[in-house]
């Protein structure tokens, strides 16, 4: 199903190449932190430690903002009808300097080395500042009466307070630049994660969920206000953070909380609707990512009032972990199958079926060693066992392998088909 009013581009679609390279790069950065964590296993001591901020960033810069640049490159043409200017060539540019610069980032907060934050936030920045201004181009002409398109441009402006912020923490971190440090990260993290992140996802929601697991379409007062409203909450509890102001810090982050509940328990009633009798392996990780984010929210909350140091941890491992990168990752074996698909059917006028280019049973063993790791992840973060924390580690690695080479075989068998 597709919702009303909103019509698809497939003949605006990139070339296959565009978002494929971001797909293909992101799954290395999920292994890169998995690896971390296998290695050092005193990282969870604290969400503070070196460690664990490169683990996070790796995971937030490397994986999930790299496949959102990539679908987005891909969504907004066909989706929304913003045709990215020179979307080949941009694509390339941003890439390479979010690659390098998310291995910057990475290196320069888990080594101390602060000296390489300079050119992480120079390449971080000018990369996605290339991206948003080419995709604010590509948006320009387009109404803003569909909720994908409108809610993408907020989306963009949440990412860009998010750059900003963390260019300014980058600068504050590598020259000493005399900002109030814990502050201004809080409000990055908010921004970077609900503002860009959250709202991107919705946006895509709105369409790939009734697309490819086939439910009704999302309720139309969600639709026309979610982003919006969440966008305006949003800049008050900014207000309220810069201003240390902490009860109604706490009484917006809870009307953040609830805002996002609603998005994620709308999309499991209508996965409940689905027209599949059996669902899929993509709604499985649909579902227990929004199971992670109700969670993960749960535990911010208590987060703010109660200073033991599991309690972030925990919040961070479902939201992210738990929660972005199972819906991502849900997304990922829906789109890129899809993409193969439809470039076929444009190059050589036939492609065998979508099941056959990713077939089932690599998803369903990705999924459980996900599921697997995510479980390991939360028991060592309440454990602090260093044995139980490389064992999710080693099972965070082989979750992004098998992601990438469940990529990889899509790709080989995209390439036979159009050998034929």
């Amino acid at each position: 199903m597709i919702p009303d009013g909103q019509t698809l581009s497939y003949d605006a679609a990139p070339a296959f190449s565009t978002p494929l390279r971001f797909f293909l790069t992101a799954p290395l950065f999920g292994a890169a932190a998995g690896a971390t964590l296998l290695a050092a296993p005193e990282l969870l001591d604290s969400r503070w430690t070196p460690g664990a901020l490169a683990v996070t960033h790796l995971m937030t810069v490397g994986f999930m903002l790299t496949v959102m640049l990539g679908a987005m490159f891909q969504v907004l043409p066909v989706v929304a009808g913003a045709v990215i200017p020179r979307s080949g060539p941009i694509a390339a540019i941003v890439h390479l300097a979010m690659t390098i610069g998310a291995l910057c980032l990475a290196w320069g907060l888990g080594s101390s080395a602060h000296g390489f934050l300079m050119p992480a936030t120079v390449l971080l920045g000018g990369g996605l500042a290339i991206f948003v201004a080419a995709a604010f181009l590509g948006l320009r002409r387009i109404p803003v009466a569909q909720a994908t398109p409108r809610d993408m441009r907020i989306a963009l402006i949440g990412f860009t307070i998010a750059i900003a912020l963390g260019m300014a923490l980058g600068l504050t971190l590598s020259n000493g630049l005399a900002l109030p440090l814990l502050v201004v990260l809080k409000l990055h993290i908010g921004w970077a994660l609900l503002g860009g992140a959250g709202v991107l996802l919705a946006a895509a929601s709105w369409v790939v969920v009734p697309m490819f697991q086939i439910t009704p379409n999302y309720p139309a007062p969600l639709t026309r206000f979610w982003a919006l409203g969440t966008g305006a909450v949003l800049v008050l509890w900014s207000a309220t953070v810069y201003g240390e102001l902490g009860t109604a810090e706490f009484a917006l982050s809870a009307a953040l909380a609830v805002l996002c509940v609603a998005f994620a328990v709308s999309t499991l009633k209508l996965q409940r609707q689905s027209r599949r009798s059996v669902p899929d392996m993509t709604t499985r990780a649909f579902q227990l990512g929004m199971g992670s984010f109700i969670a993960g929210l749960a535990c911010v909350l208590v987060a703010h009032h109660s200073d033991h140091q599991a309690w972030p941890i925990l919040a961070g491992i479902l939201v992210l972990h738990g929660g972005f990168v199972s819906v991502i990752v849900g997304m990922l074996y829906k789109i890129v199958p899809f993409l193969a698909w439809l470039h076929l059917t444009q190059d050589v006028g036939k492609a065998p079926n979508m099941k056959k280019l990713q077939p089932d049973a690599p998803i369903r063993r990705h999924l459980g060693v996900h599921a697997s790791a995510l479980a390991a992840l939360l028991l060592a973060a309440l454990a602090g066992n260093p044995w139980l924390i490389r064992l999710a580690g080693a099972l965070v690695t082989a979750e992004f392998i098998f992601l990438f080479a469940n990529i990889v075989k899509v790709l080989g068998n995209y390439r036979r088909a159009h050998a034929t």
